[in-house]
């Protein structure tokens, strides 16, 4: 049998896109081991580098190979989408790159022109996948990465005027205004695209064609991406609990859809089901922690503890995305069933976020630092088996297998 038969036609871009967020990843984790452990009091710049070496190297460089999988199939590929989709591979791995590294080792103009070029790139990526959308056949998870780029060109814009504000000292967006970067690129991006990615679990690689209820549920978390951005960009404290609104409503549809599905995951069998599950399960946990923190202060993030907004973020990043991307690496790669070494990986990483988390809201520095390094090792050994089975892949047969366990249900 070809070995190459069933793999997307862009193979060669999704998996160079796959290992370099795995490498940027593995700057990311190693900062966050030695800082969660208080071994090292690192500056802001490197925090920054540890923060935008997660959200970019990692999540949307495997954002970017996960787009091309979903857009590169249903029709034909010209020899120009081609080309364009591999250029674009190789700015977004290089302009990220650079990125984070710019962050860690500067505040001044390097950050803004890179933040420009990264943008460029992604806003190049949106219009590539918005062109391939037309005739294709759209599943949930399309629309998920459709909003999600959309939102991501918003985000990126945000970051290039606060790194000017910062560079320049001149004024480009309102007072307090900067935390509307974060809040666009969390809640109107990372969102959509977790549960496009959690759902794509269990229909992989072809997700069925996407019912109104599903596109719907889609809709709710970008338009709550929007509420939040202006919120915080013009003083308007009301917008806050309705975009956190709109999340649950996103959220109760997603839950409703892929119940049965998620009744059928054996948690104590390795699969991409579990590891699906698993960041449905993180992300009712930040929209909770969320609607608490909206409550409590008013809809005034600014006012809420340090603790409860790292514990918010790592959830959301390690909790419902990367349980997210491993559960798409795992059907990629080695399909339905996964062996010890997965079994391994989905503990360390979940016990360890869960204890991590808990540390940060309970304030216990003990717990905190105890699930680090749990956390830390769990990634480690899935980012080295997930490039270990990308770089000897035999996939043929594989991908097919997990489209037949059913689709969605509506």
């Amino acid at each position: 049998m070809d070995t190459h038969a069933a793999r997307p036609v862009l193979w060669p871009e999704i998996r160079a896109l796959l290992l370099a967020a795995m490498a940027v990843f593995t700057y990311t984790i190693t900062i966050g081991i030695l800082n969660g452990i208080d071994a090292i009091e690192f500056d802001q710049r490197r925090i920054l580098g540890h923060v935008h070496g997660g959200t970019l190297g990692w999540l949307t460089l495997a954002v970017f190979a996960a787009s091309l999988w979903l857009f590169g199939e249903g029709k034909p590929l010209t020899q120009r989408e081609r080309m364009f989709a591999r250029w674009l591979a190789v700015g977004a791995i290089v302009a990220f790159a650079a990125y984070v590294l710019a962050f860690s080792l500067t505040y001044g103009n390097w950050r803004p022109v890179l933040g420009t070029i990264s943008t460029i790139v992604i806003a190049g990526q949106f219009l590539w996948v918005l062109a391939r959308a037309r005739g294709v056949e759209l599943g949930v998870p399309h629309w998920g990465f459709l909003a999600a780029l959309g939102t991501s060109i918003v985000g990126g814009i945000l970051g290039i005027l606060w790194g000017l504000q910062l560079a320049t000292g001149d004024k480009y967006l309102p007072t307090d205004g900067e935390g509307a970067h974060p809040a666009t690129m969390v809640v109107g991006f990372l969102v959509p695209v977790g549960l496009a990615m959690s759902e794509w679990a269990f229909s992989f690689p072809h997700p069925p064609r996407a019912t109104r209820l599903g596109i719907i549920q889609m809709v709710f978390p970008f338009a709550g991406g929007v509420c939040l951005m202006l919120s915080i960009l013009l003083d308007i404290i009301p917008l806050a609990p309705v975009a956190i609104l709109l999340q649950i409503a996103g959220m109760g549809i997603f839950i409703k859809r892929m119940w049965p599905h998620f009744r059928s995951v054996d948690l104590m069998q390795p699969s991409p089901g579990r590891h699906a599950l698993m960041a449905a399960i993180g992300l009712l946990f930040v929209i909770g922690l969320a609607q608490y923190i909206v409550i409590k202060y008013e809809g005034d993030f600014d006012l809420a503890p340090e603790n409860q907004l790292l514990a918010l973020d790592h959830s959301q990043f390690i909790g419902l995305m990367t349980n997210s991307i491993f559960a798409m690496l795992m059907a990629a790669t080695i399909g339905k069933r996964g062996n010890r070494l997965d079994q391994v990986i989905f503990v360390a990483v979940n016990l360890g976020i869960i204890g991590f988390a808990a540390g940060l809201l309970s304030d216990a520095t003990f717990l905190k630092r105890l699930s680090t390094p749990v956390m830390g090792a769990g990634l480690y050994l899935g980012l080295a088996v997930y490039a270990l089975r990308l770089l000897e892949i035999q996939v043929a047969g594989v991908l097919d297998r997990p489209a037949a366990q059913g689709a969605p249900g509506k």
